[in-house]
């Protein structure tokens, strides 16, 4: 398990840092470097989006691009990178790459321009794990894929008062594993999420976008706060899993 960040700064005594590391294994926690400089005035939840491959953490400011990664095996920090493909966009959000290469995706959202096509845009960048550049390395413009604009304007509805001028700006949220995920409002996860499958050969990164309506029971009782996560574990093999265990009982 790893820590990143997310101290209050009121909570802190003289000479702790809110952007400190910790990882914790077999029964302790080691304190590890602090973020690189570039993240920590954004060292929370809030400003960060976070991916986890097998052998690292990557943490990338959702509104900058700054990004690096954490190998908790060798306790240290890998470089520092600015992801900015497009210049344009507002908000960024990371998620592990496709299975069998140390990649990962990066979401952008951006208010559409006057000859755009769709109010809100939500593209997808291929990024090497290692270096944190865009992928593949010889294109001088970055591959892209992106979500139908039904989708996008789904995800991000204009309220019948907003004044075009006066829009808010699009907040992504993304979690994933290497198979693909979700892409959601943060800013009102209950409204629905779209899922992407990832290629699983060289390309572009998503090969399939697909609208995911909320779950019935937050429709239904509205909360406070809706935090979403999937996994590898897809239902069908849940079911199987749930199968055996019965007949073994048996």
């Amino acid at each position: 398990m790893v820590a990143l960040g997310g101290a209050c700064h009121l909570a802190l005594t003289e000479g702790e840092d809110a952007s400190v590391v910790e990882v914790h294994e077999h029964g302790s926690w080691t304190p590890c470097g602090p973020m690189p400089a570039a993240l920590r005035e954004s060292a929370a939840a809030t400003w960060l989006s976070a991916a986890a491959t097998d052998q690292r953490v990557y943490v990338a400011n959702r509104t900058t691009g700054w990004a690096s990664w954490f190998d908790p095996a060798k306790l240290q920090w890998g470089p520092t990178c600015r992801l900015r493909p497009d210049a344009t966009v507002s908000t960024w959000g990371l998620a592990p790459g496709r299975a069998g290469a140390e990649r990962l995706v990066l979401f952008g959202a951006k208010r559409g321009g006057e000859q755009a096509e769709s109010r809100i845009v939500v593209q997808s960048w291929e990024v090497d794990g290692d270096g944190l550049g865009m992928w593949p390395p010889a294109c001088d413009v970055a591959q892209q894929d992106t979500m139908p604009s039904e989708m996008s304007e789904r995800l991000f509805p204009q309220e019948e008062d907003e004044d075009d001028e006066l829009e808010t700006t699009p907040l992504i949220g993304v979690c994933g594993n290497a198979a693909g995920g979700y892409v959601y409002n943060a800013a009102d996860p209950a409204i629905g999420a779209v899922l992407y499958e990832l290629r699983d050969k060289e390309g572009t990164a998503v090969e399939r976008w697909e609208w995911v309506p909320c779950a019935p029971a937050v429709e239904a009782e509205p909360l406070g706060r809706v935090i979403l996560a999937c996994s590898p574990v897809g239902l069908v093999e849940l079911a199987r899993g749930s199968l055996a265990a019965c007949t073994a009982a048996h």
